[in-house]
């Protein structure tokens, strides 16, 4: 007697592929990426120097996560580092805005503060901000007043 074992076989394949959906997912959601959802634009600055700034750190507005750093390249013509920055769609950032590379904590990650401007007009995708701030480097400052090379 031979028995039907195709239903069998068909729940056993739809629980893995469920289950591989599901890694997928988790996946995705851990590596904090976005690739079926449109609700982020882009925008670039340029800083004399990106020191520990690293692709996946924050962008905030007043303490408040906004977006997250996604490619930081140079420009080889004017020897900057150009800072692309993916900004979630809901949030409106004004032409004017200030952004300035910080430090969280003493010897903490690098983090994009947005300092927002008054302008009436926004930020598309694709914009640059034009006014940028440079991290602090703790380093040198303390290498330079060990030696003696601050002035007074």
């Amino acid at each position: 007697m031979k028995k039907n074992t195709t239903p069998l076989y068909l729940s056993i394949g739809l629980f893995i592929i469920v289950g591989l959906g599901c890694t997928a997912y988790l996946a995705m959601t851990l590596a904090n990426t976005t690739f079926f959802s449109s609700a982020y634009y882009m925008v670039q600055a340029k800083f004399t120097a990106a020191n520990g700034l690293n692709t996946g750190s924050n962008v905030e507005i007043s303490g408040v996560y906004v977006g997250k750093v996604t490619d930081i390249t140079l420009d080889h013509t004017l020897y900057q580092a150009v800072v692309t920055m993916q900004i979630q769609k809901n949030i409106s950032i004004p032409e004017d805005s200030t952004a300035a590379i910080k430090t969280s904590g003493l010897i903490g990650d690098k983090y994009i503060n947005i300092i927002p401007g008054g302008d009436d007009e926004y930020l598309k995708h694709g914009d640059v901000i034009m006014d940028t701030q440079a991290a602090i480097d703790i380093e040198e400052m303390i290498s330079k007043y060990l030696f003696g090379s601050i002035d007074k």
